[in-house]
C-alpha cells in the first residue's frame, strides 16, 4: 500500500514518469513470476500425467500397407548367354543330322562293297566254270581225234590250241566284265562320298545360318519379355504408388475426424466446467495452481498486481477457469487500496 509520503512524491512526477515507474514494477513482478510459472508447469505436467493415456492408433492393422501387387523380378540373359544356349541347340542337332547323313553313306558303301565281293566271287566261279568247260571240251576233242585215229596228228593239236585261245577268251572278256562291274562300284563310291561331302558341307552351312536365326530369335524373345515385365513393373510401380498415397489420405482423414472429435469433447467439457466448475483431481490440481499464484499476485501492490497479471503471458493458461476468479479478486484488492488524496 503507497504511504502518504509516497503518494506526496507522486504529485510532483509527470504522467510519463509515473507511467515508467508502473511499467518497471510490473517488468520486475513478471521477472519474479518465472519461478511461479515452473510451479504451475510441474502441476499441469502431474495432472496430465495422471489422465488416461490415448490409445496409440495401429494404422497398419486399421490400412493395410500393400497393395498385394508385387514386382516381377527377372534376369534377361546376357546375349553371350543366348549365344552359347543356341550354340548348344544347334549343336546338338548338327551332330544327330551328320550322324544320319554319315550312317546313311556307311550303309550304301557297305552294300556297295558286298557287291565288289560278290563280283571277285563271281569272277572266280566263272573261272572255275569256264576251266571245267574248255576241259571237257578238250578231253571230248582229244577222245574224238582218237576215235578217228588222229591222236597225234596236227589237226588234234591245232583243235586243242583253239580251245586254249577261246579259254583265254572267254576268261578276258570274264575279267574285263568283272573290271568294269568294280569300276563301276567304285565309281558309287566315290559318287557317295562327293555327295556325303557336300552334304556335310551344305550341313555347315545351314547350321550356321540356323544359329544366326535362332540367336536373333532369342534376343527378340528376351527383349519383348523384357519390355512386358518392365510395363508389367511400372504399371505396378505407379498402383503401388497410388494405393500409398491413397492410404496416407485415409490416415490423414482418420487422424483429423479424431481429433476434430477429440476436439468437440474437449469443448463440451470446457463449456461444462466453464458453466459448473472443475471436479475431483482436476479441481484440486487448479485449486493448487490457484492458491500459488494467488499467493504471488497479493504479494504484490495492488496498484500493480491486475496489470502484472494481465501482462503475464502463461497464467490465462495455466490457471484457467480461475484466471477470472484470480483477475476478480485482485480487481477488489485494487478497489481498496486506500488513498490519501
Amino acid at each position: 500500500m503507497s504511504s502518504l509520503w509516497d503518494e506526496i512524491k507522486d504529485l510532483f512526477k509527470t504522467d510519463k514518469q509515473l507511467e515508467e515507474e508502473r511499467q518497471q514494477k510490473i517488468n520486475s513482478a513478471l521477472e519474479k513470476e518465472s519461478d511461479v510459472s515452473k510451479r504451475l508447469a510441474e502441476l499441469e505436467k502431474q495432472y496430465n500425467d495422471s489422465l488416461p493415456k490415448d490409445e496409440e492408433i495401429d494404422f497398419d492393422k486399421i490400412f493395410p500397407t500393400q497393395s498385394g501387387l508385387k514386382e516381377i523380378e527377372y534376369a534377361p540373359e546376357s546375349d553371350e548367354d543366348i549365344a552359347k544356349r543356341a550354340q548348344s541347340a544347334i549343336e546338338s542337332e548338327k551332330n544327330k543330322s551328320q550322324t544320319k547323313i554319315k550312317d546313311k553313306y556307311q550303309e550304301a558303301v557297305d552294300a556297295l562293297n558286298e557287291d565288289k565281293v560278290s563280283a571277285r566271287e563271281s569272277l572266280a566261279d566263272s573261272y572255275s566254270n569256264l576251266s571245267k568247260l574248255y576241259d571237257e571240251l578238250k578231253e571230248k576233242a582229244n577222245n574224238d581225234s582218237i576215235r578217228r585215229g588222229l591222236g597225234r596228228s596236227s589237226v588234234a593239236t591245232n583243235r586243242i590250241d583253239e580251245l586254249d585261245k577261246q579259254h583265254f577268251s572267254s576268261a578276258t572278256d570274264v575279267e574285263k566284265a568283272y573290271t568294269r562291274e568294280v569300276a563301276n562300284i567304285e565309281s558309287e563310291i566315290s559318287k557317295l562320298q562327293r555327295d556325303k561331302d557336300n552334304a556335310l558341307e551344305q550341313l555347315d552351312l545351314k547350321s550356321a545360318a540356323d544359329l544366326d536365326e535362332s540367336i536373333a530369335k532369342l534376343k527378340s524373345e528376351r527383349d519383348a519379355k523384357v519390355e512386358e515385365y518392365e510395363k508389367y513393373n511400372n504399371d505396378v510401380r505407379k498402383k503401388n504408388e497410388s494405393f500409398q498415397e491413397d492410404r496416407q489420405k485415409k490416415i490423414d482423414a482418420y487422424v483429423k475426424a479424431a481429433e476434430e472429435e477429440k476436439k468437440a469433447k474437449e469443448k463440451e467439457q470446457q463449456e461444462y466446467e466453464s458453466k459448473y466448475g472443475y471436479s475431483g483431481e482436476k479441481l484440486e490440481n487448479y485449486s493448487e495452481r490457484y492458491r500459488i499464484a494467488y499467493d504471488f499476485y497479493s504479494a504484490l501492490s495492488p496498484d500493480i498486481a491486475v496489470d502484472a497479471l494481465k501482462a503475464s503471458p502463461s497464467m490465462k493458461y495455466y490457471l484457467g477457469n480461475m484466471y477470472d476468479r484470480l483477475l476478480s479478486s485482485l480487481q477488489s484488492k485494487k478497489k481498496e487500496q486506500k488513498f490519501y488524496f
